[in-house]
């Protein structure tokens, strides 16, 4: 799953583990931030910390990869990370850059970019209400520029699985 905040990834990727019966690779940034705010109230990520996310959540999709057969379902993955650190912070650390480009070319990704026109869900880690189609745009850019192929998630989220499970039926590798 990519895509702006709010734009149901979660949703998604939890149906799509279920209906699959495939193992999900979680957002390790909610689990990294939840503990940063729960020790300091007034944290404040910096680019370094993005660095540990990163590196967080490259770790728990090769460790799921290595244990399923090669088929997972990520709720999300660099691509991300490599997104939130260019808007908040301008540029994206070389590290995360180079990690993605080594996994693009390890496996066959297909990406399921969930669009913002579902409601907004307030949550304390969301920065970006206000954004979100600008967002859209700039996840849709740089899955071009990667050349990654995806397929735009649109509608209620029982919409957007059942076109989900028949996009991922469709890329399977046979």
């Amino acid at each position: 799953m990519t895509g702006p905040e709010s734009s149901g990834k979660t949703t998604l990727a939890i149906g799509l583990s279920n209906a699959l019966g495939l193992p999900l690779v979680s957002e390790t940034s909610r689990d990294y931030l939840d503990q940063k705010f729960s020790v300091d109230c007034n944290f404040r990520y910096e680019e370094s910390h993005l660095l540990e996310i990163a590196s967080q959540q490259d770790r728990a999709e090769q460790l799921m990869l290595a244990g399923s057969h090669g088929r997972v379902i990520c709720d999300t993955d660099l691509l991300v990370i490599i997104v939130w650190s260019q808007v908040r912070f301008g540029h994206c650390h070389p590290l995360i850059l180079e990690t993605f480009a080594r996994r693009i070319d390890l496996r066959d990704r297909h990406y399921l970019l969930c669009d913002c026109e579902i409601p907004w869900q307030p949550d304390p880690q969301r920065e970006s209400p206000d954004s979100r189609s600008e967002l859209f745009a700039l996840y849709q850019q740089k899955l071009d520029y990667f050349r990654l192929p995806y397929t735009v998630m649109r509608g209620d989220q029982p919409s957007r699985l059942k076109h989900a499970l028949e996009v991922l039926e469709n890329s399977r590798p046979h």
